[in-house]
């Protein structure tokens, strides 16, 4: 075997083994410190100040805080989540059109509070989910009877339950990154014992992640989630549509003057518009991509994920080949638009940051790109975990061996391993339906109102015409009726259907200065409504990608066994050691099942 690379300790992760990437204590419900009151009274009123529409003149009155008065992580991730509630409610609004610039009273602190933890200055899924729960009896577990959640952009149930079945899987799936870690020490040493010991706390966990999983229709509305909570989880990376073509503007961050040393940063050669290019940042929104659990799954367990449309597999007979899929997600996107002014290596090479190394399984763009906005010690947990992980090789030496000299405990081995990955194969299933459910199925019905609740445009009634002689006559005696309304004519909020309508920038906006000023820049390219490109939060073009993971994921099992179509492994009944595989109960036909076949 060859030498192992050295892991840290969960600890040293910011890890518990109790709670997983869950911190091991429940998140703070408010800042104590009496300076900070200006931010917890905010919250004290968020919904209702957002609802009725003054958030935005309620933050411009707020005063600007020095974010080091934060002590303790457990404050900056509460200040974190803070940052994150108000600023994607102060841009998105309610009654309001889309805010190009952030205040500095927020963008400020969020850039260095953010910093500090590792992530960037948007909505991700440790705010919402790892760090937005309490405990309804602190002596109680952290499942769905006794979560609830700290802060939601909508004040629904629904929009707590979302993001609490999500801090429910992290719970369920905990114990697997124990195992994982002592799963690496049991395949050096050959201790089948104990490697088997791991695969089935795995496997166990992820049973109970899947079962959570499915819990997410019970309290939260597709279309509630998509109309009205969805929107406010968007970031404004290739947001032209919504009137955020460079991005948005974080005031008071890459100034000329640098708070931490007073220092003067000299940029006189530069231009006005050129200075203002540079506050703008572009960072794509919430995702379950951003889950560290899932990721340290696909690393363990070995599955390869390539860039979308380009999986060397061949394609399933259930898969459209995706080679023209259209998807930002090329190439990791740079946060500043002012990087793309200047082409020379040297000024791409100083100004974009430093990609961490993927030396095993992530070969997707998309999901490098999403390990940016986890906790800085998650992210380096699953760079670790990418050099020591062994257990791929292992079973694939495991598998080469003739299978008459195979012992009872390595076929178990394999089979359990199989059974892992098709647990992690039904995740992946559950979430595509869910996605269907909850985002292309809303996306291609459209609100039932036509701004979705949002600020839109005011236009004169349209009215349809008809060449027909008798509905003219009919007419006469009955009114007209009103014109479908289409895309262009309300603001679809950022927009919910990715890329349906042309790029457009507001007149006598700052973008719109800047866009004249640097035509070099573009916008974001428009994509035909035909092709039926739907994006998730994160960005991607949401479909093909979540398909092609599902795929990617039943590729990695071994061929010891053919596959059951309910996604279970078939096992050998002459194999001393077998498993014994429960049958699949018929699932009840319910209004889900209904509405996915549709």
């Amino acid at each position: 075997m060859p030498a192992m690379h050295q892991m840290r300790s969960l600890d040293d992760y910011d890890i518990s083994p109790k709670t997983g990437f869950l911190p091991s204590e429940p998140p703070l419900r408010r800042l104590e410190d009496p300076y900070f009151a200006p931010w917890e009274s905010m919250m004290d009123d968020f919904n209702g100040l957002l609802l009725a529409g003054k958030l935005r003149q309620s933050v411009h009155k707020m005063p600007l805080l020095d974010y080091t008065r934060l002590k303790t992580v457990q404050e900056y991730r509460r200040a974190f989540l803070i940052m994150c509630m108000l600023s994607h409610s102060y841009v998105w609004g309610k009654l309001e059109k889309t805010s190009e610039t952030l205040p500095a009273n927020l963008a400020v602190p969020w850039s260095a509070i953010a910093t500090h933890l590792g992530l960037c200055p948007v909505v991700c899924h440790a705010a919402v989910v790892l760090w937005n729960y309490k405990l309804l009896d602190n002596d109680g577990p952290i499942d769905l009877s006794n979560l609830s959640a700290l802060s939601t952009y909508s004040g629904s149930l629904d929009e707590s339950w979302f993001y609490l079945v999500t801090t429910a899987i992290e719970s369920v799936g905990a114990p697997c990154l124990s195992a994982m870690m002592s799963s690496i020490n049991h395949v050096q040493k050959g201790d089948y014992e104990g490697l088997l010991a791991d695969l089935q706390t795995v496997l166990t966990a992820m049973k109970g992640m899947n079962d959570t999983l499915q819990r997410m229709y019970e309290k939260c509305d597709p279309y509630v989630f998509y109309w009205k909570i969805r929107p406010y989880l968007a970031g404004w990376e290739n947001m032209a549509e919504a009137g955020l073509p460079f991005g948005l503007i974080y005031e008071g961050v890459d100034s000329f003057w640098s708070a931490e040393t007073d220092e003067y940063a000299d940029m006189s050669h530069l231009s006005e518009a050129e200075r203002l290019l540079r506050q703008y940042r572009r960072y794509a929104g919430g995702s379950a991509a951003q889950s560290s659990l899932i990721a340290a799954l696909d690393v363990f367990l070995g599955v390869e994920h390539y860039p979308t449309g380009k999986r060397p597999q061949v394609q399933r007979p259930d898969s459209h080949d995706q080679k023209t899929v259209n998807d930002r997600y090329t190439q990791l996107p740079t946060p500043n638009p002012a990087d793309e002014l200047n082409k020379s290596k040297a000024a791409s090479e100083e100004s974009r940051p430093v990609q961490p190394t993927f030396v095993r399984t992530n070969r997707n763009t998309f999901l490098r790109a999403m390990r940016m906005y986890m906790p800085r010690p998650h992210r380096e947990f699953l760079e670790d975990l990418e050099h020591a992980a062994n257990l791929r090789s292992f079973m694939m030496h495991l598998d080469q061996q003739p299978k008459t000299k195979r012992s009872a405990e390595e076929t178990m081995l394999l089979e359990v391993y199989n059974d892992c990955l098709a647990q992690l194969k039904s995740f992946r299933d559950i979430h595509v339906q869910i996605v269907t459910l909850y985002i292309v199925n809303q996306a291609r019905k459209g609100p039932n109102i036509a701004h979705g609740g949002f600020a839109i445009e005011k236009k004169k009634q349209q009215y349809q015409q008809s060449d027909d002689s008798q509905i003219q006559q009919d007419d006469q005696t009955r009114p007209a009726k009103k014109a479908k309304i289409n895309a262009a004519d309300h603001n679809v909020l950022y927009p919910q259907t990715a890329l349906e309508t042309s790029p457009r920038i507001r007149k006598g906006s700052l973008s719109a200065m800047v866009s004249d000023l640097f035509p070099e820049l573009g916008l974001a390219k428009h994509v035909d409504p035909k092709t039926g490109v739907v994006r998730g939060t994160g960005g991607t073009n949401v479909l093909p990608f979540l398909k092609q993971s599902r795929d990617e994921t039943s590729d990695t099992r071994i061929g010891i066994a053919s596959a059951h179509p309910n996604g279970t492994t078939v096992k050998n009944p002459n194999t001393v050691a077998s498993i014994a595989t429960e049958p699949t109960p018929e699932r009840r036909r319910s209004w889900r099942n209904w509405f996915i076949t549709k």
